[in-house]
């Protein structure tokens, strides 16, 4: 059962969940901050924070391959998309833009970190799970489109956010640990954006361009290219059909 620690202020929820996991934080303990001031996002970039939507680290341990571990992240975006879904009203939908955006009617909505920390003194290995939520508010000046649930006319409670997804994380995580990631590869792939479309894919500055057809069993990428079929487990796919279209 998830334990809560809320925060009116931190740098960032998973930075506070690192330190908890170093005291011999318990499996699901959360993170809660009502105002971050360097929250994280993945490939070292900041998460701008604006005050009313929802910062939250969940603490997992794990004693699975590295390889298998990293399903985790398909995992976590797959219960907090299955929860919000639950939430819309007709006409709105939720995607996922491999591998840890949520898209909200196309645009970004959250975001999700995966971080493992080894523990020197146990097999296991301690999994930060940090998700922040666009509730009220969205970044302005970013490089892809943004919104908020408030701005699409969707209004929830930081309170029912938080313990929502909560109960869907424990749901999930425990169905994989069950089932494996057949499950979970099926219901991400059902709500994957640009699924069967031409993106671009961005790898460490080198622009390729293919069909996105999903991830493989593993969670990485699958391009098809002009050379086949390829497999990323790294990279970025880049907003806008623009982008596709212009190469």
């Amino acid at each position: 059962m998830a334990i809560f620690r809320f925060f009116e202020t931190l740098e960032s929820t998973i930075d506070e969940a690192h330190a908890c996991v170093q005291q011999g934080a318990k499996e699901g303990l959360v993170i809660v901050a009502f105002e971050q001031v360097k929250g994280r996002a993945r490939r070292g970039r900041s998460w701008e924070n604006l005050p009313g939507n929802l910062y939250m680290t969940f603490i997992t341990y794990l004693n699975y391959p590295l390889s298998e571990a990293l399903q985790l992240s398909f995992v976590t975006c797959v219960a907090v998309g299955e929860y919000l879904r639950s939430l819309l009203p007709p006409g709105h939908g939720i995607t996922y833009k491999w591998p840890n955006d949520l898209l909200l009617n196309g645009k970004k909505v959250g975001g999700l970190l995966l971080e493992a920390i080894p523990l020197a003194d146990r097999q296991e290995t301690a999994y930060l799970i940090s998700c922040g939520l666009n509730l009220v508010s969205q970044p302005l000046h970013v490089r892809y489109p943004t919104t908020s649930f408030q701005n699409e006319g969707i209004f929830i409670s930081l309170k029912e956010a938080l313990y929502g997804i909560t109960t869907s994380l424990e749901h999930y995580i425990s169905l994989w640990k069950k089932e494996g990631f057949s499950p979970i590869h099926s219901l991400w792939m059902d709500y994957a954006a640009g699924l069967e479309q031409k993106i671009s894919f961005d790898l460490q500055g080198k622009l390729r361009i293919g069909i996105f057809k999903g991830i493989n069993e593993e969670g990485a990428l699958l391009l098809r290219t002009s050379a086949g079929l390829k497999k990323f487990t790294a990279g970025e796919i880049l907003a806008g059909e623009q982008h596709a279209s212009s190469h």
